[in-house]
């Protein structure tokens, strides 16, 4: 048993005090700190302003004089502070977005409102150019397809710029035919147009024709209402939502306890990937240099099989019991939600983590043993990847019904069902209390077979060197071990 141990010390030194896993261990927190900084130096840098014209062909005769409006300056500013606003208050009410703003601090919101008014004011300078009725399309297409993008920057912001778009609206789009619908408005952009741009431009003349049809419509004069009070009546409210727990009213955060299941599944895959990779990468580094002839001569193949799968599993260990701690002390501190996480979940974390840690190290040990060198191993990786990569795949399918039969049946899937676990513990309903033994049950009954073959595929391919097998092979190694 001492040798065991002395196998596992080894094993977790060597990996745990190198200047590569400290670095990789704290770059999580330090790239939040770089990303953090960067916003804030950024936040004085302005991009080049998209220039140029947007002509309108008004075929109705009814909506010029509201597109004017809203491409004046005066709209563009009151626009721009509504953008603001909405984008204020979306902060505001959603949850996510206001703990990233309490994690990151005063200085990231700063940060993040003075380089978003900057966006704003950096916006594209359009010019409107309004043409006859009966202009012809045609001929008015021919500006756009010959016009280059320019910007403030490269041109120096002489003249009004290219034709950016031709904005066609026909009088059906205004005045509703009575044989059906209203007819569509037509928009022609120069190529490579920014995508924002064309929304911009988009938007501003389907607000201004909305205008027009309010305006014409008789139902609404004889009301006394005007355009701006109909849209007034016809905004969203806002809604506070709030959470009944046995301890009072919460702010309800829905986005973020959704994020939940999903945090748990990471933190359990990093930490059962991160330990298992360098199990696998020590125990083909070893063979292939004939340090494992070395350490076979002082220990048996069990033992040394034992000992790497010891070590390595503290260090996974030390990795899920850091970043979770991190992160269950974020919540309580940040967030004065203390229910967030409960004691039952944590305590369910480290249990699957421990299953599928065992599972996932017993393969890799095995297949580490087997090969001579890295190349050869991603071969036989690829299933077990595939394995363990799907529940990151179907995760949101499983968080938002996690009694569903495939949530159900993939739980009791060896490989897959330690991660499925995780994610319906944490998701939006209970799950039911036999599944969770059932699904140990399973978990330890895989550990224990993968454990059991791994050691005779260990026993016979520790010093087994040459053509690399494949799963013929494993599998006649573990019959004849």
């Amino acid at each position: 048993m001492s040798k065991i141990f002395w196998v596992a010390w080894r094993e977790f030194s060597t990996t745990v005090f190198t200047k590569g896993f400290i670095l990789g261990v704290v770059m999580t927190p330090v790239m939040i700190l770089i990303v953090a900084g960067a916003v804030v130096w950024m936040k004085d840098f302005k991009g080049p302003q998209i220039r140029g014209t947007v002509a309108v062909i008004d075929q109705s005769g009814l909506v010029t004089d509201r597109v004017r409006e809203r491409f004046s300056d005066e709209s563009a500013r009151r626009e721009a502070e509504e953008l603001a606003k909405a984008i204020a208050a979306g902060m505001e009410a959603s949850a996510v977005g206001k703990a990233a703003g309490e994690l990151a601090g005063p200085a990231m919101q700063d940060g993040l409102k003075t380089a978003m008014d900057q966006a704003v004011a950096a916006g594209p300078k359009i010019t409107l150019e309004v043409l006859p009725p009966d202009a012809d399309p045609e001929a008015e297409k021919e500006p756009v397809k010959k016009a280059e993008i320019k910007s403030d920057s490269s041109s120096r912001g002489d003249g009004p710029g290219p034709r950016l778009a031709l904005i066609i609206i026909p009088e059906g789009s205004v005045r509703k035919p009575s044989d059906g619908g209203y007819a569509a408005i037509e928009s022609f952009f120069v190529q490579r147009l920014d995508g924002e741009v064309q929304s911009k431009i988009e938007r501003r003349v389907q607000e201004a024709v909305v205008d027009a049809r309010l305006d014409s419509d008789s139902r609404l004069a004889s009301s006394g209402m005007n355009p701006a009070e109909v849209r007034e009546i016809m905004a969203r409210p806002r809604s506070e939502s709030k959470t009944l727990t046995p301890g009072g009213e919460k702010k309800a955060l829905g986005e973020l306890t959704m994020l939940i299941p999903m945090g748990f599944m990471i933190l359990m895959m990093v930490s059962v990937m991160t330990s298992g990779s360098s199990l696998l990468t020590t125990t083909v580094e070893e063979k292939s240099s004939r340090v494992m002839e070395v350490l076979l001569s002082a220990v048996s193949p069990m033992q040394l099989m034992s000992g790497k799968i010891l070590g390595q599993m503290a260090v996974g260990l030390l990795i899920l019991g850091l970043y979770s701690g991190i992160g269950v002390a974020s919540i309580i501190f940040f967030l004065k939600r203390m229910d967030l996480v409960s004691t039952e979940s944590l305590i369910y974390l480290f249990v699957f983590f421990f299953i599928a840690y065992f599972l996932i190290a017993s393969i890799f040990a095995a297949i580490g043993s087997a090969v001579n060198d890295m190349r050869e191993a991603q071969t036989l990786m690829g299933p077990v990847m595939l394995l363990i990569m799907m529940p990151w795949m179907i995760w949101f399918v499983i968080q938002r019904a996690p009694n569903s039969p495939l949530a159900v049946t993939l739980s009791f899937v060896p490989g897959m069902n330690p991660f499925i676990m995780v994610i319906r513990l944490c998701g939006s309903e209970p799950v039911p209390a036999w599944q969770i033994p059932v699904a140990i049950a399973v978990g330890v009954g895989s550990v224990v077979f993968a454990a059991w073959a791994a050691a005779k595929i260990f026993r016979v391919g520790a010093l087994m060197y040459g053509k690399p097998p494949d799963f013929k092979t494993l599998i006649r190694w573990i019959r004849m071990a």
